[in-house]
């Protein structure tokens, strides 16, 4: 069977995956809707694109060959040479990337004027000109031309440069009306497409390392799921692995320890109510556990002093049916005692007449109480001596006390000194720091008197002096540093031997304190001793006297027997309702 910290771990990753997975699935299609959108988006603004840039193309033509025109008209050139120029210019001319754009001339009468690549077909009638669908080529970029000025385009299948590729195109033609030549040029399609599979590649491969960085995300936060379920089980399972402990204490009848919960949620609601029925509990075992102690000693007043409430009622009953019980008998069988005492005071009437076969046994117990009398006497004296040890002990731990406390001021004392020591060696590693720079400036004034030649000798005997003054304080203060360790480790030991005497002198504290109480004990018990025998002996005078009046006469005897025995024969039959081990 799976634990439920297993469960919620499991729980929560399967809440997550599919979370995460909803969300990444819904991330995917939105993802491949903006790049599809994107892409269609694209496309149309790269045939847009094409077709201005072939529009643009034509139209700069156009106002190539309104130039040349305008210097016909002012008659600079002849129309001849004008068109001449006009069509050298335009096939000459290439555009885009690869400089694979051109333009043709037709005009009006379905006749190619000018073709960079069909040269051969110049002057040709291209009015039947159609594609491989049946579209009539040149007819139809006639209509759409002549139904607006500005020009149109026009899709069909043609032949590429190389002479053998057919592919479809999209042309722009517009008329230049002094002329009549429709000036055309073109993109074909299917190079548009091949950029445009560029750009859908390259989404694409955004879209797959979007996918990819989703699926890594999805991963991570799994593995985050998983950490924080493991985290979060164990922190939601401690407060129930804490009532499972107190249920097993209470299984065990163990009320020692509360269940210790802050929270304010169902765990803490569960744990005040657990530790109110843990208490009540406890007070209910207590109350019956202090009524049958009561009942133990012979105290059948008692009452019970908590509510018992459910279950436990029933045990408050039973309680207050026992005690009610138990008081009654009690009652029954005193007054039954009661009877018993009448008859012994017959008895006892009767017994006095047995006076004079007591004499000896009267003469026994004087013989017994005098010696009693001396074990009194013997055990007072006991008791005096022991008080008087106990007052020499007391004394005596006065002195060790003070002789502790003078040996706590010694080691104080010796660690005064300890201190004053340390601050000696500090003063003497200061002297020797001065010693060893007196040294080294000596040594440089011996190097500068060197340099200084005759001038510099009388210094430098004053350097060596110095020299040699300062290697002597080096050693004296070197001498005075061993002296100093030893002395230091003289009072360490001092110190060491000091506190191990207070520590004796505690212990010696400690023995005679507990010899004090053993001396305290032995005079109790002797003064205890003394008064039982003091007491035995006022008894032993007593039952002498007894002794000495005891006597009875057989009739009075027999007369008191017969009405003992029917007061047993009553008790007895009062006893029967009990139910009594048999005796082996």
């Amino acid at each position: 069977m799976k634990s439920v910290k297993i469960i919620l771990i499991l729980l929560n990753v399967f809440i997550v995956l599919i979370s995460v997975s909803g969300i990444g699935i819904t991330a995917r299609v939105e993802l491949e809707r903006q790049i599809e959108t994107s892409l269609t988006e694209y496309k149309d603004t790269l045939y847009e694109g094409y077709d201005n840039a072939v529009k643009y193309q034509v139209q700069n033509i156009i106002a190539l060959l309104q130039g040349i025109y305008h210097r016909q008209a002012t008659g600079e050139i002849t129309e001849e040479d004008a068109k001449k120029e006009a069509i050298s210019y335009i096939k000459g001319i290439r555009y885009g990337e690869d400089e694979e754009g051109y333009f043709w001339i037709d005009d009006l009468n379905y006749i190619l004027i000018a073709h960079p690549i069909l040269e051969d077909q110049e002057g040709n009638n291209r009015y039947d000109l159609e594609d491989q669908n049946g579209v009539k080529i040149i007819q139809e970029i006639i209509k759409t031309v002549n139904s607006s000025l500005e020009g149109g385009f026009n899709e069909f299948y043609y032949t590429k440069a190389d002479g053998v590729t057919v592919a479809p195109k999209r042309a722009f033609s517009m008329l230049f009306e002094p002329w009549g030549w429709i000036i055309s040029t073109g993109n074909y399609i299917d190079d548009i497409n091949r950029v445009y599979s560029v750009q859908e590649q390259a989404m694409e491969a955004q879209l797959q390392h979007q996918v990819d960085i989703t699926n890594l995300c999805v991963a991570l936060v799994m593995i985050i799921a998983i950490i924080i379920s493991i985290i979060s089980s164990q922190v939601f399972l401690m407060p129930l692995k804490k009532i499972r402990e107190l249920a097993n204490r209470l299984s065990n009848s163990d009320f020692s320890e509360p269940l210790n919960i802050k929270s304010k949620n169902e765990f803490g609601q569960t744990a005040q109510a657990l530790n109110f029925a843990q208490d009540k509990l406890k007070s209910y075992i207590h109350d019956v556990s202090r009524q049958l102690s009561e009942m133990s000693d012979g105290n059948f007043t008692v009452t019970s002093e908590v509510e018992y409430h459910g279950e436990f009622n029933k045990i408050g009953q039973s309680l207050e049916k026992i005690i009610a019980s138990m008081n009654q008998m009690l009652l029954e069988i005193n007054e039954a005692a009661n009877q018993v005492s009448l008859g012994a005071d017959q008895v006892s009437l009767g017994t006095q007449q047995l006076a004079s076969a007591t004499v000896e046994q009267a003469s026994s117990v004087q013989g017994i109480s005098n010696k009693m009398a001396e074990i009194a006497q013997q055990a007072k004296l006991n008791s005096q001596n022991a008080g008087q040890a106990q007052e020499y002990a007391g004394e005596m731990k006065k002195y060790i006390e003070v002789g502790t406390q003078k040996m706590e001021e010694l080691i104080l004392s010796i660690q005064d000194i300890f201190k004053a020591s340390e601050s000696i060696e500090k003063i003497n590693k200061n002297i020797d720091d001065i010693a060893f720079q007196t040294n080294l400036l000596a040594l440089n004034a011996t190097v500068e008197a060197a340099h200084a030649g005759e001038a510099g000798k009388g210094f430098s005997v004053v350097a060596d002096e110095v020299r040699n003054l300062a290697q002597k304080s080096g050693e004296s203060a070197n001498d005075a540093q061993e002296l100093l360790e030893t002395c230091m480790a003289a009072v360490r030991k001092g110190t060491n031997i000091a506190r191990q005497t207070a520590q004796a002198l505690h212990e010696i504290v400690r023995e005679n304190a507990e010899t004090q109480k053993l001396i305290k004990e032995i005079a109790k018990d002797s003064k205890k001793q003394a008064d039982e025998s003091e007491y035995i002996n006022q008894e032993m005078e007593t039952i002498s006297l007894v002794t000495q009046t005891n006597s009875a006469t057989v009739e009075q005897s027999a007369a008191s027997s017969e009405e003992l025995n029917q007061q047993a024969i009553q008790m007895k039959q009062m006893t029967k309702q009990f139910r009594l081990k048999t005796e082996i």
